[in-house]
């Protein structure tokens, strides 16, 4: 994008945005966690944890069948 103003403000843009977002979040994750309480906490810890091992077999599946199919 550094070749194209138009395009390295979008970037800037929304790197800007990106780091709004990881603030307000990290912000608001005490009163969150006041919220939902420490079961509650323990629950969507597990649930992210099953997200993520989801898409880890998926990515790792993904690539064994690009890697064995015939070009």
């Amino acid at each position: 994008a550094h070749s194209f103003p138009r395009d390295l403000g979008i970037v800037l843009a929304t790197t800007g945005i990106v780091l709004a977002l990881c603030y307000a979040a990290l912000r608001l994750s005490e009163p969150v966690v006041r919220l939902l309480g420490r079961t509650g906490v323990n629950v969507i810890t597990r649930v992210l944890g099953m997200l993520l091992a989801a898409l880890a077999v998926q990515y790792v599946a993904d690539g064994a069948k690009a890697l064995f199919q015939a070009p």
